[in-house]
């Protein structure tokens, strides 16, 4: 991955939406609204945000404003030689203006401006910057595009739904989450969820791998099933299995990016490298040399499915640990700045 990562305002994860089951089922939407509440809550902080306070009421309950009084006049407030306005709407309360007795004019007034938390602040970069990977990773991740069909047809259907309906649950009470505890309980239940549908298609998998261990891996055994199955056309129909099982790994790895951005949300770091861990180490397993020989053959060396598989993890390996280190650029529109030097 380059060094500078952008998070970008429109989520795409392929050149041809009609085709490919995240667009589907809204995925790309999804992560927009999320980084948008990102951006909003990184904005506000920087005191350029799109929403700078609901209410007076917001305002007054809130630790995150101060009030702030030019250094030259805080002195002649307390010794009394500065005053400030009488509210001629609020009877007894005061205006920001202040005025020094004698002078002619306002020589300045109080400011109400927003505490810069630097730890908040913190962690809507790392939130954008995990956004920013995963719209990366997704974008460049390539699918089998034709099999949308054969997924949309099956089970399989069932089980990507399962884990894209929690995720759209939580991206949906997003925005409503009035503490973080409550975020993360939310989160909690989602990626449990989530995780349900994700082992039901680990299994699938681990069923269409089971199929490929029969396919031959040479002329000879080739005949042989030939011989054994003549009605049959067992080199199609390994091929069939061998899309399908590389196809799943990929969806697979796309779903478990879903899952990595609910527990970074709820800043679970450690089970997110758990989530690939899995997944890493069954590629170690059985995609290895050994079944790299077998599905060449197989294909005619057509095999850039798992080349894809195994770039994937190498590169989510590097961005994972790379995550907050990247020089990131968000991507905003004019309607997400309205306000400026809000003191």
């Amino acid at each position: 991955m380059s060094k500078e990562l952008v998070v970008k305002t429109k989520t795409e994860v392929s050149n041809n939406k009609q085709c490919d089951i995240l667009s589907l089922y809204g995925v790309p939407t999804m992560l927009d609204r999320i980084i948008k509440k990102e951006k909003i809550k990184l904005l506000n902080k920087l005191e350029c945000g799109a929403v700078v306070i609901d209410s007076l009421n917001n305002l007054l309950s809130s630790e995150d404003f101060m009030v702030e009084i030019p250094s030259g006049l805080r002195e002649m407030l307390k010794s009394g030689k500065a005053v400030f306005d009488k509210s001629n709407i609020n009877p007894g309360a005061f205006t920001p203006n202040i005025r020094i007795k004698g002078k002619a004019g306002i020589k300045g007034q109080a400011s109400i401006v927003k505490k810069v938390d630097h730890q908040v602040i913190t962690r809507n970069l790392s939130n954008l910057a995990m956004m920013g990977m995963v719209q990366s990773v997704l974008e460049k991740l390539e699918a089998i595009e034709e099999k949308l069909e054969d997924v949309k047809q099956g089970q399989k259907n069932d089980r990507v739904g399962i884990v894209i309906g929690y995720f759209k649950a939580f991206v949906d009470l997003y925005p409503t989450f009035k503490s973080v505890e409550e975020m993360r309980n939310a989160a909690n239940l989602a990626y449990m969820g989530m995780q349900s549908g994700l082992s039901k298609l680990h299994l699938q998998i681990d069923a269409e791998r089971k199929k490929l261990n029969k396919a031959p891996s040479s002329h000879f055994q080739t005949l042989l099933q030939s011989i054994t199955n003549p009605l049959s056309n067992k080199a199609e129909y390994y091929q069939k299995c061998y899309e399908d099982y590389v196809y799943d790994i990929q969806l697979y790895n796309r779903l478990i990016l879903l899952s990595d951005i609910i527990l970074y949300l709820k800043g679970d770091n450690d089970a997110m490298r758990k989530n690939h861990d899995i997944m890493v180490k069954y590629c170690n397993q059985y995609i290895d040399d050994k079944f790299i020989k077998q599905m060449n053959y197989l294909t005619n060396k057509k095999t850039v499915g798992i080349s894809n598989i195994l770039e994937y993890n190498k590169n989510l390996d590097i961005a994972l640990k790379g995550l907050h280190i990247n020089d990131i650029r968000i991507e905003c529109k004019q309607n997400d700045v309205k306000y400026l030097n809000l003191k």
